[in-house]
């Protein structure tokens, strides 16, 4: 199957145009697979007893949910602002209700850098990993600090 990122334009021949964090995520959204199922088929293989934790939720709607949070996550990597903290915070406040432990947070970016590297395949370098891992990074701590305070939207 052809990657996502193949479906794009190519810059001139031998000079491949390096893409940024907005526009690796602009190809994932624009893609007619489900990245969501994807990332959740690979994280059960990896992470079997993170099953647990999603018993009883739809996981179409998760699915779903997954690619809104993708969105935030860049949007807050990228253009930081109160609201977005504020919601990523709210996020967190749920996932500790779900007694979801952060320390599982690390085992979730690892695989989403795996399936983003998959589903980007060439356009997927050192540069755009680093944005992806900082951006996943950044939102995890943002996170965590609604399982210190709780945050309701």
């Amino acid at each position: 199957s052809t990657s996502p990122a193949r479906l794009a334009s190519s810059p001139s021949p031998g000079k491949r145009k390096h893409l940024n964090i907005e526009e690796s995520l602009q190809l994932v959204l624009d893609s007619s697979d489900n990245f969501g199922r994807a990332f959740y088929d690979e994280f059960f293989i990896r992470h079997p007893k993170m099953f647990g934790y999603f018993e009883g939720v739809d996981m179409t709607r998760q699915s779903l949910m997954l690619t809104m949070a993708l969105t935030t996550i860049v949007h807050h990597y990228a253009n930081p602002s109160v609201a977005i903290d504020h919601y990523l915070q709210h996020l967190g406040t749920m996932h500790h209700r779900r007694e979801i432990p952060p320390e599982l947070y690390p085992k979730w970016s690892d695989t989403m850098l795996r399936v983003l590297g998959k589903y980007l395949g060439e356009d997927w370098d050192e540069e755009l990993a680093g944005e992806w891992r900082k951006a996943l990074e950044k939102a995890s701590h943002t996170l965590v600090r609604g399982y210190d305070r709780p945050v309701g939207i």
